[in-house]
This record gives C-alpha cells, sequence and structure tokens, in this order.
C-alpha cells in the first residue's frame, strides 16, 4: 500500500519570506498587490498580474494565503517553487500561473501537488488550458478535484466572449431602478408591496422579471425575493468597484484642485 505523502509550504525564517503572506489590504486592487510585493523586484506585466488573481481567488476562500512560496513534499526532501498557494484547515491549494499553457516543469511541480493527499492545483491561464489537455498529462486528475483551471479571458482570441459576457452583467446593474431594488437586498430580503412603496409598479414586475431570469434574484417563498448567492457576490464586487472608482476620481479631482490653486 502506498502511502500519499502531504504537500507543505516551506516558508523560509529571513523576513522577505514571511513577507510573502497576502493580507486584506494588499489584495483592494492590482496597485496595491503590485506595489507591496513586486514594485522593486519585477517589471510590471501579466505575470504579477495573474498572480494577484490567484491570491485574490484564495483569499476569497478564506485561506491562509502566500505568494511565491516555496512548497515541499516527502518530509522536505523535494521542494519546488508555486507562483501562490492558500493553506485551509485539511487541505492546500498551489496556484501554478502561465501565459499559455504549463511548461514541462509546471507540469512536474503540478503532478507533485495533485499525487500529495492534501494538496490541490489551481491553474491560471490567459490561454485556454482545456480539460483534454489536463487529462493528457495528469489523467483522472480532474474527476478527481485535484485539479481547478481558471482562465483570464481578457486576452488573445478569449476577449471578445468575456467582454461581451461582463458587459451584459454590467448593463442590467447600470439601472437606477434595478440597483434601488438590489442594494437593499445585501441586508435583507423584501416584499413585493417593499419594492412598489419605493418604484413604479411596472417597473417591479418587469425588473424582477430580467433579475430572476439572470440568476441574480431568488424567491423562496411567494412574493418574498432575495439575493441569490451569485447575486451577493455580483453586488458586492461591483459596488465594491464604484466606491473605489468614486474615491479614485475624487482624489484626482482634489489633486487636480491644489494644483489650480499653486498656480
Amino acid at each position: 500500500m502506498v502511502t500519499r505523502r502531504s504537500v507543505q509550504v516551506k516558508l523560509q525564517t529571513d523576513r522577505r519570506e514571511r513577507g510573502r503572506r497576502v493580507s486584506g489590504q494588499s489584495i483592494l486592487d492590482y496597485k496595491s498587490f503590485f506595489d507591496r510585493f513586486y514594485q522593486s523586484t519585477a517589471p510590471e506585466g501579466i505575470g504579477p498580474f495573474e498572480k494577484f488573481i490567484a491570491a485574490r481567488t484564495l483569499m476569497q476562500e478564506g485561506l491562509d494565503t502566500y505568494i511565491d512560496p516555496v512548497l515541499s513534499v516527502d518530509n522536505g526532501v523535494t521542494n519546488f517553487p508555486a507562483d501562490a498557494c492558500g493553506i485551509g484547515d485539511d487541505k492546500l491549494v498551489a496556484a501554478f500561473c502561465t501565459t499559455t499553457v504549463p511548461e514541462p516543469e509546471q507540469w512536474k511541480n503540478i503532478k507533485r501537488v495533485t499525487s500529495s493527499e492534501n494538496g490541490i492545483a489551481l491553474i491560471i491561464s490567459r490561454s485556454n488550458v482545456g480539460p483534454k489537455l489536463v487529462e493528457r498529462e495528469i489523467p483522472g486528475a480532474l474527476a478527481k478535484g485535484k485539479i481547478r483551471l481558471e482562465t483570464l479571458r481578457w486576452f488573445e482570441d478569449t476577449f471578445e466572449s468575456a467582454i461581451q459576457e461582463t458587459l451584459r452583467t454590467i448593463e442590467l446593474l447600470a439601472n437606477e431602478t434595478r440597483m434601488r431594488m438590489l442594494a437593499p437586498l445585501l441586508q435583507k430580503s423584501a416584499l413585493k408591496r417593499d419594492f412598489r412603496a419605493k418604484i413604479n409598479p411596472k417597473l417591479v414586475y418587469s425588473n424582477l422579471t430580467v433579475l430572476s431570469e439572470a440568476g441574480l434574484v431568488e424567491e423562496p417563498v411567494e412574493g418574498t425575493y432575495e439575493l441569490s448567492q451569485l447575486g451577493k457576490t455580483v453586488m458586492a464586487d461591483f459596488i465594491a468597484f464604484l466606491e473605489r472608482t468614486r474615491k479614485t476620481m475624487d482624489v484626482h479631482k482634489n489633486e487636480e484642485v491644489k494644483l489650480i490653486g499653486r498656480r
């Protein structure tokens, strides 16, 4: 009987390695992340951006997250790098970022993770690393949940479909009536009469239908509406984006006022 080893994080004891731990503050936006981890050590480009996406993904799953960790198996005999990793009570998710498809050495490291007892490999790429390719390289890993795939669909031939899908969602949310209906649902569910008290009833019915069909709103009890899990996530991210944009514009306006005052 073969005993499966656990994959572990081998953190160095010097100050630089301890500083690779990701905080909530460092993933608020890409600039914060880049300034925190790469400003003096790497050129700005797709590499750091992919790691930013990896870190946000792992942090959102509630995992203790590190950038550029050294991982180990076989009781530390075999050490190898990952681009990021997230540690939970009973699992370790190792992220491997690539601009195309993983290189042979990356596949070797991904296999080390998937062969471990507690390891899951997350492959983040701007090209479509499909299930067939993964199955050819590491048979059975996808079916067992040992590999997860995430494609950054803003590059190359995947851009058009990504932007169209995202714009459809933004179009749904960039509507005053719908936002007046959705925002309160972040706090509690609402009845139809709650909406009708503030909004034209004709608009209530038509927009509830649109939002329900989009999967953002659900009706667990007839006449009572609440955000779906998708709706909660999309609304939280959308409002956070709007708030960050508003603050950035306010800072820019204040800087312009100061500049005019110095003239």
